[in-house]
């Protein structure tokens, strides 16, 4: 008497199943590549001021720089002329606040204040920040030099990182979603009495989400 063949539907399911784990381990190689070192800098971040960390976190500088007649207009035409001649990162657009003249209260008397442009230009490795007054002949320019941790830890923040590495940083999300999604077919295994208990559970947690959002403990 012959062995009875599995159902086409079983079937399927284990094939399926098999590429589902296969994927599961490749997405969670890449998870884990990427995590590392957002796994290190989380940390130094969260430690920062206990550990002694011997690598030079941030080194600033400050200079005073004389501004030509035609870049003193418009912000951006001063953010022009610091990219192009002093070397400011011209990577990323220039972070640019125009701070209005006005009045303001000092130790109980009324003093005005002028109108202020605030520039900054970031990268993950240095960071400078300007300060001038419209008029004004001098354009204050401050340098901020990252070292290695410090580099490390600005890329885990993103600050300066252009669109391609929050790109990146986005695929480590969508690695984590995806592992978890597949963890739970995997462990489900597609069966209904694990499949409808995972589904009864996480509407339960869901609610009690929702609960806790609108109502409090």
């Amino acid at each position: 008497m012959s062995n009875p063949t599995p159902a086409a539907g079983g079937g399927a399911r284990i094939r399926f199943l098999r590429k589902l784990r296969a994927i599961h381990g490749w997405i969670g190689l890449w998870g884990a590549l990427m995590g590392l070192g957002m796994g290190i800098s989380g940390i130094l971040l969260n430690h920062r001021n206990i550990l002694p960390l011997p690598v030079t976190l941030l080194e600033k500088s400050s200079v005073q720089l004389p501004v030509p007649v035609e870049a003193r207009a418009t912000p951006q035409q001063l953010a022009t002329w610091l990219q192009s001649e002093h070397g400011v990162p011209a990577r990323n657009e220039p972070g640019i606040k125009v701070e209005k003249a006005g009045k303001v209260l000092f130790d109980g008397r009324e003093l005005e204040i002028p109108e202020r442009w605030l520039l900054s230009f970031a990268e993950p490795r240095r960071n400078y920040s300007a300060e001038y007054y419209p008029g004004a002949g001098l354009v204050k320019l401050d340098k901020q030099d990252a070292g290695l941790l410090g580099t490390l830890t600005r890329l885990h923040k993103g600050s300066g990182a252009n669109a391609l590495w929050v790109l990146l940083i986005d695929t480590i999300g969508g690695a984590l979603i995806l592992l978890s999604l597949s963890g739970l077919m995997l462990w489900t295994r597609l069966e209904w009495p694990r499949t409808s208990g995972l589904v009864v559970g996480l509407g339960g947690i869901g609610l009690a989400a929702v609960w806790f959002l609108k109502f409090g403990l």
